[in-house]
């Protein structure tokens, strides 16, 4: 295990929910990753070898504008055609974990001396999800991959990806009666507590057309869990399954909030029948 990032949350890349905006911990992410790979010896060519398949990653404490952070990364599993890393991103000043990513790859694997191990005990936030299985979707969301979302293999990163599915996720919302004038005028956001991420093939090429289509996954008391299908929009090839978690917040009291029932009724309507 080894320390891996050290830095703050800067203002800017705080949402609209006043916190550190889950695609900026993909990026923090995407930075530790890379120095990992760096310690174990890999040079640019061979961190290019390796094709991500699927990422888990939880968020168990807020982080605010200001708050500093570390991250610190090791080695959880490795063998023949198959690499997984594991991070955990702590507040600097309490020490406490605020999040973990693993991150699971296919091909050549490097040897990790014993320092670079690390202990994985993490549960997951819930077992994989059959995409398949959901029948109402909508589309949410289309945008182009720029030059700067392409990480330093010329691979799209997962940061964008993450920024793509959030805005889909607000288009998505205010179909189902969470809208943005009722987040606003209720303080109220939606705070997301997990990502379980399918990967099929990252594009590798600025000017791609990236294509989202949302599915309700699941809708409970106060938390809502949301199905985002990532394809090329010019070709229909599959990017990513993105299965994000998350809750209705209060933005005041900074907690969970039953959803109301006249959301309640018109979400009901986009889940898929034996659901």
């Amino acid at each position: 295990m080894e320390e891996t990032l050290r830095s703050i949350v800067h203002p800017w890349e705080c949402d609209a929910v006043e916190h550190f905006t889950t695609a900026y911990y993909f990026r923090a992410y995407s930075s530790a990753q890379w120095h990992l790979l760096q310690l174990l010896g890999l040079a640019e060519d061979a961190i290019a070898a390796l094709r991500p398949v699927a990422c888990q990653t939880g968020f168990s404490q807020e982080l605010r504008a200001g708050d500093a952070y570390h991250i610190e990364s090791g080695v959880v599993a490795q063998a023949e055609g198959r690499l997984s890393l594991g991070h955990r991103l702590y507040n600097s000043e309490t020490g406490d974990l605020a999040s973990t990513h693993l991150q699971s790859f296919e091909g050549p694997a490097p040897t990790a001396d014993r320092g670079l191990m690390l202990d994985w005990a993490e549960a997951r936030t819930e077992p994989d999800t059959d995409f398949d299985q959901f029948t109402v979707w909508s589309l949410t969301s289309q945008s182009l991959v720029h030059a700067q979302d392409l990480d330093h293999t010329g691979c799209l990163d997962l940061s964008p990806l993450i920024h793509h599915t959030s805005d889909a996720n607000v288009q998505f919302q205010n179909r189902i009666g969470m809208t943005s004038s009722y987040m606003h005028e209720q303080r109220i956001g939606f705070s997301t507590f997990g990502y379980q991420i399918r990967i099929h093939e990252l594009p590798r090429k600025a000017g791609t057309m990236l294509k989202t289509d949302t599915a309700l996954a699941k809708l409970g008391r106060s938390s809502l869990s949301f199905a985002h299908r990532v394809s090329d929009k010019r070709t229909g090839a599959l990017i990513a399954d993105v299965m994000q978690l998350g809750v209705h917040l209060d933005r005041v009291k900074r907690k969970s909030a039953p959803i109301p029932e006249h959301i309640r009724q018109t979400a009901e309507r986009f889940l898929t029948k034996d659901q």
